[in-house]
């Protein structure tokens, strides 16, 4: 509580000391070129190319894609990476309906998501390895925001932790007059997956006359949900009409008898199979992609936004914004599936029988079963973001500063039903008295074997960062411009599972532990524009930040040499940091009893190993424990990022950029093995009892590397019009890591969800009050398997995926533009992916989570401005 009264305390001083200082120096400020700060760097500037590459995408390039949310806007940008489970899967009880930004073959948590330059709070839930923690882009309006500002380029240097891979900050409206009123309305060729956008925006009072401007905003979003036994690839999880596999589970709801002795399925079907439904060996199965699961989430959300800006003078400008949204969602899964003991039918076809310990239970049976008659497994998900930010900023002399404080907040609530207490469902599975195979288990029976397990996160992030930059000296090339700033940070973490969670008590559940954990950061940077030469730019950066049990350094060199108004050359250097997570601190740690085995591992521990006088061979035989879960030792990841490109005019209108990058990893947070742990000395000895730490440490390395290539040609005075015509490529040479600095590289480019190439070519013709755009989306294929190279001989190869887009828009009428937009127009489906199909750690619908199976998508739009 004392940290965060003085982070108050110094936003409030901060904030009245420069507003004074303002007022005072009002006469001074002399009339200044428009200039903007672009995410990359601290100080305005006229030309938004420096030395690092950065895309921006305007409200009207957004609008052009016709996405209705965050997350299908950002699926088209080649150097965002896609691995969409969370809105493809309704089984997924922390990730259903949230959606992550990747980039750079890293993780969602390297990329830093800002808002207005400021940082937002991650999802209140995520798991305890770190994965997931990060801002869920679902929760950002997507009406509301002015343009999108994405760096290609490590960012620690001037935005802290999380900057590894790249920033990508939304910008919002401001300084708006008029009511604008959108909407669109769009349906899959197949009738389902209904979309319906409705969107306000409406501001009032001008800045330079009235002193103020206020802006409003409203964006809601209803989605139908689009079943996976809708879609041929995704109707059956039986792949051998691909010749593959049958992944049906043996979890049936008439059963499969099981051998007590062993565990084994034995090829006996309780109660009669389905027809259609008895596959290989003679087993029951359950085909879980006909019915329930989803192939598109469905969606029920809605974003507000207001913002209100004040004119206290020429020089200064105070500002107040909000931004609040509320999700939700409802998922289904399948029946529970467990085992039970249940009475044999028919002793011709049985073969096992049970006696239980007191001698009775003769005539029963183990089986693998799925109780249908307690209902799907259901969960009702609310999601709250709310970001609130006030601040003051304007110019003093030669010098623009800013200062602001903000709080973010995200809140998700998940309500479970149809879940069961573990302890009374193994005495109603285990006595018999529980029968899966039918529906006429006495209904009050089974209802009070019932839970509703409720699980609340919260995640808050409260910021203060203060900003002064300007010119600093002039050098024969121009002003030297320095920035200089300070942030000051508190994040707290709250994650409060059921009890009977927590205690793992809930069957059809995994077990959570209960997180309540906050820590205060700071920081302080600076940065330096310096004009070598008329023709040279440099950058220079560097960056301090203070963590309760961590520092780090984070220093970055930049340089941009403009050879002729046609050809440009940049390269940078940054090293970069990313923080443990809360939850990776602070979260549980689990101890489970192990074996150890392995001759050369018992050495190593100091325990005696066994020579067989005969083989030779050695043994041993260790009991010990083993430690999982959270560390509170973590120390920071560390990186390094290059990027060296070049910026030319190939002709007259035909202009194109080329950059590779490379960012090398270590300290990379990750889980050893028992043996790796071993080797490493993450052991210690009480007494006789060993204890071997796999719980999350910093062993591991990671190394990627690619080009991105951005081409344009403009055409004039053509029979369509004024036509770009734009390729965007983002081409990957390798994605590799290694657990230990002696260990060899695993390389993974090209592998299951890790394409080498993404490429997006588009082409926008704009005659009079038409315009029409068209864009073909290529996502590169990979060899069918999740383990790295070398490839295994006879891998299936699962090629590219293409999808093109088309829009017609028209504005012929005052105040009015109409828009006719069909995604995927040729309707291709996925290709197959069996590493997808048999695999539950993926959605098992047929394809990698890189696209969906939506196909052809018809979208009508309209906006109507008053002015």
């Amino acid at each position: 509580m004392h940290q965060r009264n003085t982070l108050s305390a110094a936003a409030l001083i901060v904030l009245g000391s420069l507003a004074g200082l303002a007022h005072a120096q009002q006469a001074e400020n002399p009339q200044q070129l428009e200039r903007v700060e672009v995410v990359g760097s601290a100080i305005k500037r006229t030309n938004a190319e420096g030395v690092s590459p950065i895309e921006v995408l305007s409200r009207k390039a957004i609008e052009r894609t016709g996405a209705t949310s965050v997350n299908e806007l950002l699926r088209s940008i080649p150097s965002i990476d896609v691995f969409d489970q969370g809105e493809l899967a309704s089984n997924s009880p922390s990730g259903s309906g949230t959606a992550n930004i990747g980039m750079r073959g890293l993780s969602s948590s390297q990329v830093l998501v800002l808002l207005n330059g400021r940082r937002l709070p991650v999802n209140a839930l995520y798991d305890s390895s770190g994965a997931g923690a990060a801002f869920d882009i679902n929760s950002l309006p997507i009406g509301a925001i002015e343009r999108i500002e994405i760096l290609k380029d490590g960012g620690s240097a001037l935005y802290g932790a999380d900057a590894v891979a790249g920033v990508i900050n939304f910008v919002t409206k401001t300084d708006y007059q008029g009511i604008e009123v959108n909407g669109s309305w769009g349906r899959s060729s197949r009738g389902d997956g209904t979309e319906k956008r409705a969107g306000l925006s409406a501001g009032f009072g001008d800045l330079s006359t009235d002193r103020f401007n206020v802006l409003v905003g409203l964006d809601i979003l209803k989605r139908d949900p689009i079943l996976r036994k809708d879609r041929d690839l995704s109707s059956s999880v039986d792949f051998r009409r691909f010749g593959s596999s049958d992944a049906r589970s043996s979890f049936s709801p008439t059963g499969n008898v099981i051998n007590p002795n062993t565990g084994a399925l034995v090829g006996v079907p309780y109660a009669p199979c389905p027809s259609g439904s008895l596959g290989a060996n003679n087993i029951c199965r359950y085909d879980f992609n006909q019915s329930l699961l989803t192939a598109y989430n469905g969606a029920d959300r809605v974003s507000a936004m207001a913002v209100a800006n004040f004119q206290i003078n020429n020089d200064t400008r105070a500002f107040v914004e909000g931004t609040f949204s509320h999700s939700k969602d409802h998922f289904d899964a399948h029946p529970v599936p467990d085992y039970f003991i249940v009475p044999i039918t028919n002793p011709n076809q049985l073969p096992y029988e049970i006696k239980r310990a007191d001698g009775s239970g003769t005539g029963t049976v183990y089986i693998a079963g799925r109780f249908m008659q307690g209902g799907p497994r259901m969960t009702d998900r609310k999601s709250d973001f709310i970001n609130v930010a006030t601040g003051l900023e304007g110019t003093w002399r030669n010098y623009d500063w800013k200062v602001a404080v903000s709080r973010g907040e995200s809140k998700v609530t998940n309500q479970d039903h149809n879940y069961y207490n573990a302890d009374l469902w193994a005495d109603a599975t285990g006595s018999g008295a529980l029968n899966p195979t039918v529906n006429t288990n006495d209904p009050a029976f089974v209802e009070s074997l019932k839970v509703s397990p409720k699980r609340v996160g919260k995640s808050v992030l409260e910021t203060f960062n203060a900003q002064i930059a300007g010119d600093l000296y002039q050098l024969p090339a121009g002003a030297l411009k320095f920035a200089v700033g300070v942030n000051l940070n508190h994040e707290t973490l709250s994650d409060e599972p059921d009890l009977l969670i927590q205690e793992g008590k809930v069957v059809g559940g995994i077990a959570q532990a209960a997180v309540e954990a906050k820590r205060t950061y700071k920081a302080v940077y600076t940065e330096l524009s310096i004009p070598v030469l008329k023709s040279v730019e440099a950058q220079a950066a560097i960056r301090y930040d203070k963590y309760p049990n961590a520092d780090a350094t984070s220093p970055r060199v930049g340089l941009k040499w403009t050879v002729s108004p046609q050809l440009a050359f940049r390269g940078s250097f940054t090293r970069s940091f990313r923080a443990p997570v809360l939850k990776q601190l602070y979260g549980a740690q689990e101890e489970g009893a192990t074996t150890i085995t392995d001759p050369a591992a018992c050495v190593k521990l100091g325990v005696p190993v066994t020579t067989d006088p005969v083989t030779g061979e050695q043994s041993c035989l260790l009991n010990a424990f083993q430690v999982n879960g959270a560390n509170p030792n973590l120390q920071p990841e560390k990186g390094k990022t290059f990027n060296l490109g070049a910026v030319f005019e190939v002709a007259k209108d035909i202009n194109a950029s080329i950059d590779w990058w490379k960012i090398k990893k270590t300290n990379d947070i990750s889980s050893p093995t028992i043996s790796s742990a071993i080797d490493q000395g993450l052991f210690v000895k009480n007494g006789p009892r060993f204890d071997i730490f796999t719980n999350l440490q910093n062993i591991a390395e990671r190394e990627t590397s690619g080009v991105d290539v951005d081409a344009r040609w403009r055409l004039s005075g053509t029979m369509l019009g004024n036509v770009t015509i734009r390729n965007l490529l983002t081409y990957y040479f390798t994605n590799k890591t290694r657990q230990n600095e002696g260990d060899g590289w695993a390389e993974y480019s090209g592998t299951y969800a890790t394409p080498r190439f993404r490429n997006n070519f588009s082409v926008l013709a704009e005659n009079g009050p038409w315009s029409y755009g068209f864009q073909w989306r290529t996502v590169g294929g990979f060899w069918d398997t999740d383990k790295p190279f070398p490839i295994a001989a006879n891998t299936r190869k699962v090629g590219n995926h293409e999808e093109g887009d088309a829009q017609v828009v028209y504005s012929g009428v005052k105040n009015l533009e109409l828009s006719f937009t069909v995604k995927n127009v040729f309707d291709r489906m996925p290709p197959l992916s069996l590493t997808n199909a048999l695999s539950n750690t993926y959605t098992q619908m047929g394809f990698a989570e890189l696209y969906t199976n939506r196909g052809r998508y018809f979208q009508l739009g309209a906006k109507y401005t008053f002015r």
